[in-house]
Order: structure tokens, then sequence, then C-alpha cells
């Protein structure tokens, strides 16, 4: 056979010939114009197609391209070449070598693809003793869904951004997915944008004869119902970033992988791909028929090893293959399992699950709202309705006193899935190993399996629902769950799965399912919303819509409603004109305290504390708990939890130190017998919006006050502090002796003003107390995540030791910068790197910040002994240099005693 050395590149030693080598050699074959396969060789076998790409894109002297046309034979020095269409992209070629001596063969294919696309030649095989083929998809995982599938995928999203008023973008390599997509969308009349540079290779490909349209160039803007297509490198350019209103999706085979829409940073992936997939190597290796086949690029260890476990002679052309025999030959992978055949019956929750199934096919807003409308409109029972409502959130079953009643982790669903007859454990890890999502996993096991499925309706699955949560132990969840799953289709599988983990995985948030109820029983969608806050049950809510009874939703204990918030003034004159400009009476006037907003519900011995954000708080204050049963009557307070130690008051700090873990009884804050170390907690009362079974949600701020103060109350509890202000001045001592007692400010409150949940309401005003700003110097940045995930966007900072001179770190932020800044300050970090630790680099302190904060406390977290509470930068100081920085010193005057 023809001899083949590997270095930096393949090389044919008797040919005197390079294969796509990395370095320019004196005589190569290039095999097309991606500029990983181009290096500026002195000599370049290639096609006519790629001759002219060469010529445009790298400007490659004429002399140095020896272009042969596709089929036609070169012989030279005892060889015959011969070019063959890869199907790469356009002029992509393979090489066809045959010995002339004794007729050995060798076929190289370069990047290849075995689908047929609209600009790239279509591939063509030729038999070869020795293949040298490339493996970029060489794993199973990799098996592309159909062409036809893809392109209406590309298509659905065209359409539903063009729907939702938004301008899709296509990122595709500039020469070859790029022309791809402007082809597939300009065959469905589509007008689209090209970035500059994919428009330059777009312009040299119609020159090498490629069909393709004349491309309008991109320049900032776009006109309704336009697409962009722009390389993956312009994904945050601020080209595009200008963009309003857009859609993003990545082309690439890599979109098989799990997270691949979070690594890219975009809104969609399709797997659209210009090389071919696992199954397409294969068919490529039936075709050629060779006797030795060597892999290169991607997964070339691997697919070699499976091609000896399949009895081929395969070695990965740049070595490393011995390892393997050294540790005991190469496993034989277990054939692939014949799917089963499924009869899928009719039912409720096939139903259900085709509805979310054609919600989650859309990223249009409005598409999704219209499949939900209609879906909830068919609902004939209103017990269907209710179920139904309730589960597009992802929630099995409704929140019992603000905790999830039914919980089931991945590792009870595996077992669950491994315990079904025929199952196998490593079938399910193989699989799972691919999807990085438990639902999915679920359905293409199932599919793989032996099944009985039965019809199902929405109320049988809620009754299992219920027989799980009452299930003691995973084991029993399991017992119950096995038997379950195998009569269930794979599709209506995956919706029981994905309904355990608590995630429908369709795009799908509360306030598209209350439009969709707002839609389909003809409601006001702020009507929908104010219900649904008010039950907090989508399911209830959806049949109030149905009767057109939403007003009949009242504030009931145990369901928490949002907190009403103050806006925010710059100063005591701006209240005081506010207050004047509609009041000829005093001004109400709180402390602003510094603590955790908390909402606690007492109906009986029954109580429950409730977060600004909705979350049960019972176990982080169970003091509170026992104390508030005590309460003479039936009510739910609005108020703040405060704790004060002997001698002084602590703060938010101190506070949550205590949320999101168990108490233990003996700890700082409930120690009985060391009265020095006793800090008790304080819940100050500032309203009360449900009292003796009447919600007071109607009623104004006067007559809510009337009835707090219609009950006795003790310690930990106390009513607020209310003060009558009659004057500017008045007012402004008022702020300065709140601030003097270490509160955060004050509160004016209009007496008038109803309780509004959720609302950032101007009937109350907020005036805090500002802290003095840091100017502190940059010692650290680190890459961001999502979409700043690509640049340096985390600072950490420090300020300077008086005594010693050293830099004290006291904060992190990464907020405050605009997208400009953040990439200005990026490209002088990377500049002024000392070193770099994974994603943090250590940098040169040469940048000065200036930092706002709410407050600063003592804190072990940093090496200065403080830390800043909501540091945010307010400024970059140009003007300051690292020498003329704020000290720990000063630092440490700001601490409040």
């Amino acid at each position: 056979m023809i001899e083949v050395r590997f270095n930096r590149g393949l090389y044919l030693p008797e040919a005197d010939l390079w294969l796509d080598p990395w370095d320019a050699k004196p005589r190569a074959f290039v095999s097309h114009a991606h500029a990983d396969h181009f290096a500026r060789h002195e000599s370049s076998l290639c096609s006519e197609t790629t001759a002219v790409l060469l010529r445009r894109r790298y400007g490659v002297q004429e002399g140095r391209l020896e272009p042969l046309p596709f089929h036609v034979p070169l012989v030279r020095e005892g060889f015959r070449f011969r070019l063959l269409p890869a199907g790469h992209i356009a002029g992509s070629a393979m090489l066809h070598v045959t010995r002339t001596r004794d007729n050995a063969t060798l076929l190289y294919t370069g990047d290849f693809k075995t689908r047929r696309g609209r600009t790239a030649e279509p591939v063509c095989f030729q038999n070869a003793d020795t293949l040298i083929i490339e493996t970029t998809f060489g794993l199973p995982q990799f098996s592309f869904p159909p062409a036809l599938e893809i392109e209406s995928a590309i298509l659905r999203f065209v359409h539903d951004a063009f729907t939702d008023g938004e301008t899709p973008v296509l990122f595709g390599y500039s020469l070859g997915k790029a022309q791809e997509a402007l082809a597939l969308l300009h065959e469905h009349e589509i007008p689209v944008l090209l970035h500059p540079t994919v428009a330059e290779m777009t312009v040299a490909c119609r020159e090498a004869g490629v069909d393709l349209p004349e491309p309008i160039l991109f320049e900032g803007f776009a006109e309704p119902g336009h697409v962009i297509i722009a390389p993956p490198n312009a994904i945050r350019s601020r080209a595009l970033r200008g963009l309003k209103s857009k859609r993003t999706a990545m082309l690439t085979g890599w979109a098989l992988q799990p997270g691949a829409k979070y690594r890219y940073r975009v809104d969609e992936v399709f797997p659209l791909s210009d090389h071919a997939d696992h199954p397409g190597l294969l068919e490529c290796v039936q075709r050629v028929r060779p006797r030795r086949i060597l892999t290169v690029h991607g997964y070339a260890h691997e697919f070699a090893a499976e091609l000896r476990g399949k009895r081929f002679d395969a070695w990965c052309a740049m070595g490393g293959d011995q390892l393997e025999l050294a540790m005991g030959g190469v496993p034989q992978r277990p054939a692939a399992t014949i799917q089963a055949r499924h009869n899928r019956p009719i039912c409720a929750l096939a139903d259900f699950s085709d509805a979310c199934r054609l919600v989650g096919e859309t990223s249009s807003r409005i598409a999704k709202i219209e499949f939900l409308a209609n879906y909830l409109k068919g609902l004939e029972s209103d017990h269907d309705l209710r179920l139904a409502a309730g589960w597009l959130t992802g929630e099995a079953l409704p929140k019992a006193g603000g905790r999830r009643t039914l919980q089931t982790g991945s590792a009870a669903l595996r077992r669950a899935l491994i315990a079904l007859p025929g199952a196998r454990e490593e079938r399910y890890n193989e699989i799972s190993l691919t999807q990085n999502d438990t639902a999915r996993t679920a359905r293409l096991f199932l599919q793989e399996l032996s099944l009985k499925p039965e019809p199902l309706d929405l109320a049988g699955l809620e009754g299992f629902f219920r027989e799980l949560s009452a299930a003691c132990g995973s084991i029993a969840r399991i017992e119950l769950l096995s038997p379950r799953l195998r009569t269930l289709h794979p599709a209506e599988g995956e919706t029981l799965v994905k309904l355990l983990t608590g995630d429908l995985r369709i795009g799908l948030k509360e306030g598209l399912v209350e439009d969709a109820i707002a839609s389909a029983f003809a409601a006001d969608p702020a009507d929908v919303r104010h219900a649904h806050m008010l039950t907090g049950d989508l399911g209830e809510t959806a049949i109030l819509a149905r009767y057109q009874r939403l007003e009949e939703a009242v504030l009931r204990p145990f369901v928490p409603v949002k907190s009403m918030l103050a806006s925010p003034t710059a100063d005591a004159v701006e209240i005081w004109d506010w207050h004047s400009a509609d009041n000829n009476g005093p001004l109400w006037v709180e402390p602003k305290y510094d603590g955790i907003r908390l909402q606690l519900h007492k109906v009986g011995n029954r109580v429950s504390l409730f977060s600004r954000d909705l979350q049960p708080l019972d176990d982080a204050f169970p003091d509170i708990i026992t104390a508030a049963a005590k309460l003479p009557c039936d009510c739910v307070l609005d108020g703040e939890l405060v704790a004060f130690a002997e001698g002084r008051r602590l703060g938010f700090n101190d506070l949550q130190q205590r949320l999101g873990r168990q108490v233990d009884q003996n700890e700082l804050f409930l120690t009985e017998d060391a009265p020095d170390m006793r800090v008790p907690l304080r819940f100050i009362i500032f309203d009360i919006l449900w009292h003796a079974g009447e919600s007071l949600l109607d009623q104004s701020l006067l007559e809510r006050r009337m009835r707090l103060d219609s009950f006795e109350i003790q310690e930990p509890f106390r009513r607020i502090a209310v003060a009558q202000i009659d004057s500017p001045e008045l007012l402004d001592a008022a702020f300065k002796e709140s601030l003097g007692a270490g509160h955060e400010g004050l509160i004016a409150k209009d007496q008038r003003s109803l309780y509004q949940p959720g609302r950032r309401s101007h009937s109350w005003l907020k005036l805090k107390g500002m802290m003095p700003t840091l100017d502190c110097v940059v010692v650290a940045a680190e890459q961001g995540h999502g979409k700043r995930s690509d640049v340096l966007s985390d600072y950490t900072f420090a300020v300077r030791d008086i005594d010693t001179g050293a830099l004290k770190t006291i904060g992190k932020a990464y907020s405050g910068l605009t997208d400009d800044e953040i990439e200005d300050l990026t490209e002088h970090f990377q500049r002024h790197t000392l070193t770099k630790e994974r994603r943090k680099h250590l940098v040169e302190p040469n940048v000065v910040l200036e930092i706002a904060f709410d407050s600063i406390r003592a804190s072990d977290r940093h090496d200065s002994g403080l830390a800043l509470r909501f540091p945010r930068i307010k400024t970059i100081r140009k003007d300051k240099t690292p020498e003329e920085i704020d000290t720990l010193q000063y630092a440490r005057s700001l601490v409040k005693s």
C-alpha cells in the first residue's frame, strides 16, 4: 500500500506530496479554501473553484496554484492523481491517488459531507486500498436530523422572529455555511443582509460560478423582514449590538452538544454542518471499501477504535493507538439497539404533550400564546383546565404552605428507568452523555424498550402524582415510577419526567401562560395577572377567567403576594414637593430599616413566613414562628425583620446568615444559657393586608394602620413608628435622626394609598442615606458569564494600606459599565495581565474605578478585613492614578459602629 507519514500534516513520501499540511511546503494538495487547511505553499494542487477562492481570499499568486478539474487525471512521476468533489464547501475536493506500477490506491477525503448541499458539488467516492478520512464528528452521538427538518426549523425561526418584530441573525462561517444559509433563504424569497466578510466570500463564490444572489451589505441597520448572516466572531461586534431587537442562531454541527445554545450565547442553535456526521462517516467507509483506514481531525482516535471493533484495520494517523493495545485491546462496542415501535394511545395526556411540543418548537411569543390559548380553550372540564394550566409552569402538584410537595431527582428517575424490563444501564448512560437532559434521555431510552402504552387522562396523572408524593422514601417512589413509565408512550413518558423535574423546557414563563389564559377567555391580561397574584394558582385563575369572574380573586392566608415597593428619590426636597402638590395635611414618615422584608401569615396556630420573592422562610426563623402563634388574631402582616446585639443594631448581612439553612437552637440568635451572647430578633410591622377573614387591600393606609393598632402585640413584634411631618425642615431633621439611629433612611407614604402588591408605587417614596464612594484600583479581572463570557467583566479591586503601602482587596463588582467600556477594559487588562488562573487574570494595578455601595462591614472575605454591600462601578476614574486611591484606614472609618 502507499506509504503515509504524519508530521504536522500528512505526507506521501513516494509522490513527494503533502496533504493539507499546517506549514508552507514545496508541493501540497489543498482540499479547500478554509484557513485551517491553507498555507502559502510553493505549489498548491487544488480544484479550479478553490483556486479562485484562494486568489480572492489570500491573494495567492497564479503561478503558485495548480488547478485541476474534477475527475480529470493528472499523471506525474509514477502516480495518477484525480480530484473528486467532497461536498464540504464550494470547490472542496478529495484526492484519489493511484501508484501506476502496482495500481495501489489511496483516497484522502479532506473535509467532506455526504449530504447534498446547495452551494457545493455533491460528494463522489471511489474505491481505494487506503482511506484517509477526516472524523470531525466521529462519535455516534453526532447524528444530524434530516436536512429538510433542519431547514424547516431555520425557516420557522426566521418567520417567528419576523412575527415578533425582531431581526433574525444567523451565524455561520463566512465561507461555506453562510452561503448555504443565503441560498436557502433566497430560495424562499427572504431578503438577506450580509456581514462584510460574508459578502466578500459570496462575491468570490459567484466569480467561481456558484449560483448565489448578488450580496447586499449589512451596514449596521436592518429593515423589517430582513435576515442578517454573519460569521461567529461577529457575535459581539458593535454593529450587531446596535440592533435593538434581534434573535440570534448559530449554524453548527456542534449544536448537538449539550448546552450549545448557552456556550455560543445565542437564542437558538441548528445542526447545519458542512461536515459528515457519524452515519456519513460510516457511509464513506462502506462505499470506499478500504483495506486500511487512517483517521484525522476531531474524534480520530475514537472513530478508529470503533472501526477496529467492527474488524477494520483502522488507526489514527497522528498515532497514539498503541496505548489501547497495551491496556488490553479494543473494547467491543455493543450493537445498537433496535428501536421498538409503540402505538400511541389517543388520550388527554397525549394532547397535553402535543401542546407542549408545539409551544417548544416555536420561538415566537405570539405563536406560543396562540397555541396555548387554543389548547386551554378546548379543554372541556374545569378540572382538566385547572391541572393543565398549573402543569404548564412545570409544577406537578401545587405548592402546599409555600413548599413543593413533589420532588423527584434525576438519580431516582434514572433508577426507575433502568429497572424497566430489557433496560441496560450502560445504554442509559450512553444516551444520557449525549443529551444532558433527563427528560429527553428518558424519551430516547423508552423508545428502545418494549412498552405497553395505555391511555391516561389528566386526572389519572394527577392521582399518580399524589400517590407518588405520599410515598415514603426514594425506593417506594421508584417502585411506583417504573411500572407507570412502562404504561406510557415515550412522548408521554418524557412529559411525565419533565413535570417531575419541574421544568417543561419549552420556553414558557408564567407571564406567557397568563397571557394565553387571557387570550383563551377574552380577559384583560392585567386582570389575569392580578387574579393569579392573589390566588397563587394558575389553574384557579384560568377557571375564574373562563367564567368572567376574575374579580372574585381575593387575598388568602398562606398564599403570599408580592410586596409593595417605594420609589427612590434624590433628596428631601423632592419628597416635600411630591407631598405638597396633592396634600395639605402632615406627611406620613417611617424609618427605613436595614433588615429582611418578610410577610407573616397566621391563622389559628398555623404560621408561615415568606420572603420578598415569595419563598418560605419558616425553617430560617423558627423563633419568630413560635412567637407569632401567640398573636391574638388571624392576620397577614408586612414588615421587616431586624436584629439587635447588646449595644448595637445588626444589619441585613448578619440576618442573611440565617437564610437558606436549618437553624441550630444553640446558635447566637437563640442562645438561652449565655445571656451576654443573646441577640433578639424583632419583627417591625408596618402594614396589615388581611385581618380576621377580611382582605384589606382595598382600604387606605390610614385605615389599615387603625386595624393594626386594634390588637395587642408583644415582643418580638413592634409596630413601626410613624411621624407626622408638617414642614420641609422637620423632614430634613427626621431624615438625619433616622440615619443617626442606624437606619437606612426614611419612607414617606400617602396615607390615602391602597396596598398595591408587586408595584413600585409613587404613593410611597424612599430616601436613603448615601454612602460616600471609594476610589479603588483593579487587581484582578475575570471572564463574565452568559453574554459576557468572552470579555473580562468582573473586577476585583483594592484600597491601599497607608501603614505598609500594600494593596488590600475590598470587593468585586461587575455592574455599572457599558458594553463598550467593558470591551476597552478587556483589551487593556489582556495587555497588562501578570498571571492567569483559569478564567481569572491578575493584572497590573493601573486602572482606578469609583465604587458606589450601600454599606460597608467587617468581613474576612477579603484581606482588607472589610466587605462592601451591593458594590457597583460608578465610573472609570481616568483622571486618577493608583497612588491617589482611597486608603484602608478611610474605608474602616465608614464601618458603622
